[in-house]
């Protein structure tokens, strides 16, 4: 599995150990609620993912985003280097925007918290598909610390127990099961459990123009939105 593979290989992940953040942390709470376009969108970058998606058009981050920063409420930057392409680097780059960014990664310690943050990250992300309730806690409260938010994302209803409800949460749902990496849409299964901790609550993957009016995205705070972005769909 690609995902168990990532996350036993943290470990040997290089962190940065010098702090490369130029501003205060950005809140992506306060950003969802202030946004005129409701819900409001989070645009991902990322350079390729293991579903297939390879990033051809967009290959230029600052120019990505300033074609589209008037429409987004974030930036989402996915750091994973060896199936995603990613670099922390991206991040640093895009603090200019002054927007909230999301470093969208496989998250399981308090130095790749600790990283995230330097690289001028202001919410990280937790999968508790993987992580166990005991790790989403601590790793949460950490990034409180520092004054960071915390997207805790589910997929598998199973595991919607392992979501800790903290002051700096917001709750995703993913539609892509990541052990397939294939579309397993239960969000009208899960929303209710989801909504009952009164968290923001952000729907993930596949979100195209042909099927925004299908996912019955009104009852969200905010759309992740990557590929079809990316690929030049217009998401309006």
């Amino acid at each position: 599995m690609i995902v168990d593979s990532i996350y036993s290989g943290n470990n040997k992940r290089e962190m940065l150990e010098f702090n490369m953040r130029e501003r205060e942390t950005v809140s992506l709470k306060r950003a969802l609620e202030k946004t005129e376009k409701k819900p409001g969108i989070i645009a991902e970058f990322k350079r390729k993912s293991p579903s297939g998606f390879r990033n051809k058009s967009n290959t230029d981050i600052l120019k990505y985003f300033n074609n589209i920063k008037e429409i987004i409420a974030g930036i989402s930057i996915l750091t994973e280097p060896q199936y995603f392409g990613g670099d922390q680097l991206d991040a640093r780059a895009v603090q200019c925007y002054n927007k909230p960014i999301l470093i969208k990664d496989f998250i399981s310690s308090r130095k790749m918290v600790q990283s995230s943050f330097m690289a001028g990250g202001d919410v990280f992300l937790l999968i508790c598909d993987f992580l166990d309730y005991s790790t989403v806690k601590d790793l949460v409260k950490y990034g409180n610390s520092l004054g960071m938010e915390a997207l805790v994302e589910v997929h598998d209803p199973d595991r919607i127990e392992n979501i800790f409800p903290g002051e700096n949460v917001l709750i995703g749902y993913n539609r892509r099961n990541l052990r397939t990496l294939k579309m397993e849409d239960k969000a009208e299964d899960v929303y209710d459990r989801l909504r009952s901790y009164g968290l923001p609550l952000i729907l993930e993957s596949g979100i195209t123009s042909g099927n925004i009016q299908k996912l019955n995205t009104g009852k969200y705070n905010g759309l992740l939105i990557g590929a079809s972005i990316l690929s030049g769909d217009e998401i309006r």
